[in-house]
């Protein structure tokens, strides 16, 4: 019998003689070129307007910008998850894809074939995109174009692919054997072990099976541990200490594993769960943000997180009308202006709904009713957006921006004195950080003024503004007109 250490020597040997064969063998593939910051800009831009277009439902549109997006930068996970996510709303997940998907696609397939076989991965990569195009679940395609990822080192992206084929059909027993072989080469050993058990329900009396389902998950046990060369569980507390050891004492964990690792011994505590998502923002990974922030609602209820949620959902939604409006002011089409303008509805009526519920949580929080006032005032509410204001002027800090506020209010119902009467507090209560909201004030009660006949009082108003910023819009202008008016 040959010894345990010498066997298990000789498998390690072959396994680095394999790796060393498939290296050799990649090395004459193409590779990915570089992606220019030019290029990656406007592959962004795709990005932001198939986001946008998806969400509107219009899937057709999304998918050819998606497409784009995975084709520029086919290791991109997010561009990858977004084309295929689109397209399983477009066919409402039903696991099959459009009409005559097989016969549509026999050209893409083919080419993409070709491709495979001359070894250019990313022409390969494209082909499939088109025939996922039609049907996202088709096995062939979703397997073909983990193997291209594969070749190109794309793990992410090839796992994707690969967890896609499956959704199609996961029954399918050589689906699942190939699948177990690749998820096993990426060491995701639970993914591979899954992919077995399902071979395992279809074979109940192979045995080998079963023992090779016990042999991976002993391996993931190993790769989980960092255990490869340990024999013994002796070897194995010795090479734990020696890790502990190697990091000061401590193993060292990344912010994101050492926040989550307390909400699994913590799962009530809503600030572990507010920590993770804080993090997540950071990174712009909004969408992790929210989910964190969901499981977080689930488990602590606590209105802390509901809160943040709903914050990190506001500043999503922030992003994307700001967008709209850039793209609006470029182009000036219509569509873009139409679509600014409905994303400005939305996101105003649901910081209404928002902030609403906070002031009736919150009463005595004044800079609150000062932001609710504002929702109110932008919807047309003017009279119920004065009863905040007047509440917020409580606030210090918000008092001069509130009587202005009031004062416009007030202007846009007809109620031109008591307008007046609160520009003139937003002026007299304007301290050193309100320099712009009392330059405003001024002008408005100028102008106001000018147009209820009391010219002295609007001179007055005018001439202070231009004390303080004589190039202050059309000031110099608006005084003018008042002198030609008090000597006519």
């Amino acid at each position: 019998m040959v010894p345990k250490s010498k066997d298990k020597a000789g498998a390690k040997n072959a396994a680095a003689a394999k790796q060393s064969d498939k290296s050799a063998d990649k090395s004459d593939a193409p590779q990915l070129e570089p992606i220019s910051p030019a290029k990656r800009k406007r592959l962004q831009k795709c990005f932001e307007h198939g986001s946008m277009l998806s969400g509107k439902g219009e899937y057709d549109y999304a998918n050819q910008m998606f497409a784009q997006c995975v084709a520029g930068d086919p290791g991109n996970l997010i561009y990858t998850q977004s084309f295929l996510g689109n397209l399983i709303k477009k066919y409402n997940n039903n696991k099959k894809g459009g009409k005559l998907a097989a016969m549509r696609g026999a050209s893409a397939k083919a080419s993409m074939k070709k491709s495979m076989m001359k070894k250019k991965w990313p022409e390969a990569i494209k082909s499939g995109l088109d025939m996922l195009t039609l049907n996202p679940w088709d096995t062939a395609t979703c397997t073909d174009l983990a193997k291209a990822c594969g070749e190109l080192e794309l793990d992410e992206c090839q796992l994707a692919y690969l967890r896609m084929a499956l959704e199609g059909a996961p029954k399918d027993l050589a689906l699942n054997r190939l699948a177990a072989n690749m998820f096993a080469s990426l060491a995701h050993f639970d993914d591979a072990i899954h992919c077995l058990e399902r071979i395992a329900a279809a074979n109940p009396n192979d045995l080998e099976l079963r023992r090779e389902i016990g042999a991976m998950t002993v391996e993931k046990t190993i790769n989980k541990g960092g255990y490869d060369d340990a024999e013994t569980s002796l070897d194995v507390s010795v090479q734990r200490q020696a890790r502990e050891d190697s990091a000061g004492g401590t193993i060292q964990l990344t912010e994101e594993q050492r926040l989550r690792r307390e909400i699994r011994r913590h799962p009530e505590e809503v600030t572990n769960y507010v920590n993770l998502s804080d993090h997540f923002f950071k990174l712009e990974q909004y969408d992790k943000c929210e989910e964190v922030l969901q499981e977080a609602v689930q488990a602590t209820t606590a209105v802390r997180a509901r809160e943040a949620l709903e914050d990190v959902q506001l500043h999503r939604a922030r992003l994307e009308m700001s967008r709209a409006k850039k793209r609006a002011g470029a182009t000036k089409d219509p569509k873009a202006v139409k679509l600014y303008d409905q994303l400005r509805t939305e996101l105003n009526k649901r910081e209404l709904e928002i902030f609403t519920a906070r002031c009736e949580r919150y009463p005595n929080d004044y800079g609150l009713k000062f932001e609710l006032g504002l929702r109110l005032k932008r919807a047309g509410k003017f009279s119920e957006a004065i009863k905040e204001f007047q509440q917020a002027r409580n606030e210090q800090r918000k008092t001069a921006a509130a009587n202005l506020e009031t004062g416009e209010c007030f202007q846009q119902i007809k109620q031109y004195k008591l307008a007046r009467q609160a520009y003139q507090e937003a002026i007299r209560t304007s301290g050193m950080w309100d320099a712009e909201i009392k330059k405003l004030a001024l002008y408005r009660a100028g102008w106001l003024c000018k147009g209820l006949k009391e010219y002295d009082q609007a001179e007055e108003h005018l001439s202070e503004l231009a004390g303080l910023d004589f190039a202050y819009k059309d000031v110099s202008k608006l005084l003018d007109e008042i002198v030609q008016l008090k000597n006519g």
